[in-house]
Formats: C-alpha cells, structure tokens, sequence
C-alpha cells in the first residue's frame, strides 16, 4: 500500500460531490494498487484498492479506478497526454529492439 498526501488546498486534486469521487492526474502520485490517502486538512486517512481501469495504459483518457473499502468514495488517477506519449513510445522502443 502506497500512502500518499491529500491537501485540499494545493488545487492539485477535484472532487465531484454528485458521484463521491477524487480526481488526480497521474503526475502527481506513484502508481499503486492500493493508496492510503491522508488528508492534510484533518490528518484522517482513507484506503482505496484498485478495481479496474478504464481503458488502455496508453490511452491519455483512461483512469485508475480504486475504491474506498469503508466509506462510498472513488478515487480516480488519470492518465497525463505526455506521460502515455512518452510510455507508448518506450514499449514500442523495447519491442522493436529501437532506441
């Protein structure tokens, strides 16, 4: 399990109310199948577990889809544009045997 910090006030993060679900790009924290999310505000923590993925890891639309186990919350990591740019073309480099 990864723990990783949530400050509500560096804007990094979004919240959508109506479906109960975070929001961070991929960017800003390490991949994981589960996160121990502490917020910084409070100091509480919540665990989320990793349950499907959207689409492909190279897709720049596909989120990480995790859980929260206790309380009805998503949180979502999306893919970042350049980061799959970036993955796809070095999965194509590493099969092709092309630097």
């Amino acid at each position: 399990m990864t723990t990783i910090a949530f400050n509500p006030k560096n804007g990094t993060w979004s919240y959508d109310s109506k479906t109960k679900t975070f929001m961070v790009s991929e960017k800003e924290i390490p991949f994981a199948t589960s996160y121990l999310v502490q917020n910084t505000s409070t100091g509480n923590f919540m665990e989320f577990e990793f349950t499907h993925s959207t689409g492909s890891e190279f897709d720049p639309t596909t989120r990480w889809v995790y859980k929260s186990k206790k309380m009805d919350l998503t949180l979502e990591v999306c893919n970042d544009a350049k980061m799959c740019k970036q993955a796809a073309s070095n999965y194509l480099a590493a099969k092709t045997g092309r630097s």
